[in-house]
């Protein structure tokens, strides 16, 4: 097997777009526990709204389609949406901790998912994947 034909049948890409799936199952499971559970807030902390999931959902699936197929448009929107959101969640992060509100397992989940979903598309055979495709013989 060629180097090229090696890059493109790489599974990072993939392993990069089931953890954005897993990100969205975990906004709206958390938005679901904290609105079932009477003191869910206590054991999950913090978490994402319905209305930041509803405007995270749309993006974060459509860069897992793209990182799915390896598209150079998919490495680039997930690498994008992924800063943008890592970048929002901390300064979450440091208001919550700052005005002394409770963190729990649903915080720290939500960031420990970006941030290994921000390491994974970093990560050269998931770049090299995406953003340089074979050469046809």
């Amino acid at each position: 097997m060629s180097g090229q034909t090696a890059i493109h049948r790489s599974y990072l890409p993939r392993v990069a777009a089931l953890l954005a799936v897993v990100l969205v199952v975990v906004l709206w499971g958390g938005i679901l526990l904290r609105k079932s559970l009477p003191n869910g807030q206590v054991l999950l902390g913090q978490g994402v709204d319905t209305t930041g999931a509803a405007f995270i959902t749309p993006i974060a699936l459509a860069a897992a389609l793209g990182l799915w197929f390896r598209t150079v448009w998919g490495w680039w929107l997930s690498l994008i949406a992924i800063g943008w959101q890592l970048t929002s969640y901390l300064l979450f992060l440091i208001i919550v901790l700052a005005s002394g509100d409770r963190t729990g397992i649903l915080t720290w989940l939500t960031g420990a998912l970006l941030l290994g979903l921000l390491i994974v598309i970093l990560l050269p055979g998931v770049r090299n994947a995406c953003l340089k495709r074979p050469i046809s013989s």
